[in-house]
């Protein structure tokens, strides 16, 4: 499976997003005479363009999908490289609680603003916080060992 998915994978990939595409454009321009005639507003309720978000979303989960059995079936059939993998996703998850536990729900300022517009709770603040600082902390981590990277073999 795998020699074929690296022979023939983006081949594949290409033609079935090319024949999403061709179904997506067929229904729009067999139905854009009607479309054209609706008002704006009936515009805005028109159904014309959901075969395109349908099948977008049916690439998406058949995506994700095949990326979950494919690690599946990697950790299976390669279980000491799948350790690595382990470890680190157990390491990334430890750094996001500690985040979490670091964290405190804003209760003044902008932030706190768009907390109470759109209705979050203290618990899912303090987890986007956990989010953003997990992020900047690790392109931090990143740019630091790319530079760290480039500085060393610049003496090799």
């Amino acid at each position: 499976m795998y020699k074929l998915l690296t022979k023939h994978g983006q081949l594949a990939a290409f033609g079935l997003g090319l024949l999403v595409i061709i179904i997506f454009m067929v229904s729009v321009m067999s139905g854009i005479e009607g479309f054209d005639a609706l008002s704006k507003e009936d515009q805005y309720n028109s159904t014309i363009f959901d075969m395109g978000l349908k099948l977008t979303l049916v690439l998406l989960v058949v995506c994700a999908v095949a990326a979950i059995l494919f690690a599946i079936y990697q950790m299976i059939t390669n279980p000491k490289a799948a350790l690595k993998g382990m470890v680190a996703l157990v390491v990334l998850v430890i750094l996001f609680f500690v985040l979490y536990s670091m964290s405190v729900a804003e209760t003044s300022g902008p932030v706190a603003e768009a907390a109470e517009e759109f209705g979050l709770t203290d618990n899912q603040s303090r987890m986007v916080s956990a989010g953003i600082n997990s992020t900047l902390l690790l392109g931090g981590v990143a740019v630091a060992a790319f530079i760290i990277s480039e500085i060393r073999n610049l003496f090799k």
